[in-house]
């Protein structure tokens, strides 16, 4: 079974178009409202990715992702926009999280592929546990340090991670072949860059992966393809 896209739009026009146009390739349900969203969320959920607009009456959509990445921290969230001005941009990804944004209107072929990139990362980080548990040879816990024969350097990483963010903070490495990930650079270790993604989830970049490692503070997009980086630098 495919897991459910939301979009939201204020312009029903616009997500009609929206059905016609990824229907059957993907599940895709829709709002006109961020009121309406997050009802849908919590009565008709879980919801794998939400698309949606910036620019809509009585809740916007940087108001919308940030109360989505409280509620629904595992839903992977895209911003459409006609105005990416860099201010825009930091708040999103400082407040929201924002996965990736998307210009209005958006190439057919960049929404699908995005979509696809989405859902990766959703499916990634259901399994996230599992995946580490094949790199390290160890099984994560929420609260626990790492067992022992787990790479020393990781485990540091971990360490510092829960000590910025909570304690119940999980670390997981990036998905090299296809992972896109927005977010604040919070420590950087001998071996890795970390970078906050959510309030209590982080990336470890292997830093031999990384031509110039972003520094601490710095807010970035570093997209994998193929197991090379490329770093965009957004501000500080």
């Amino acid at each position: 079974m495919l897991e459910k896209i939301l979009f939201v739009d204020d312009e029903p026009q616009a997500l009609e178009g929206y059905q016609r146009l990824l229907q059957p390739e993907f599940q895709i349900e829709t709002a006109t409202s961020g009121a309406e969203a997050l009802a849908k969320m919590a009565d008709s959920g879980p919801y794998a990715v939400v698309v949606c607009d910036m620019r809509m009456p009585e809740m916007d959509g940087l108001h919308l992702l940030r109360k989505i990445k409280t509620g629904f921290p595992d839903a992977v969230r895209i911003m459409l926009t006609g105005n990416m001005d860099q201010d825009t941009v930091v708040k999103a990804v400082n407040d929201g999280n924002v996965f990736r944004f998307l210009n209005k209107p958006c190439d057919e072929h960049i929404l699908k592929q995005t979509l696809h990139t989405a859902l990766v990362i959703y499916r990634l980080d259901a399994h996230k546990d599992d995946l580490l548990e094949k790199a390290h040879g160890a099984t994560l816990h929420d609260s626990k340090p790492m067992k022992e024969n787990c790479d020393s350097s990781f485990a540091e990483v971990e360490q510092q991670v829960r000590a910025i963010l909570a304690k119940e903070a999980v670390t997981s490495l990036p998905a090299v072949h296809s992972g896109i990930y927005f977010g604040r650079m919070i420590w950087e270790g001998p071996d890795y860059a970390v970078q906050r993604i959510s309030a209590t989830r982080a990336v470890a970049h292997p830093k031999k992966l990384l031509s110039e490692p972003p520094v601490d503070g710095e807010v970035v997009r570093i997209e994998y393809a193929a197991g090379t980086a490329k770093i965009t630098r957004i501000g500080s």
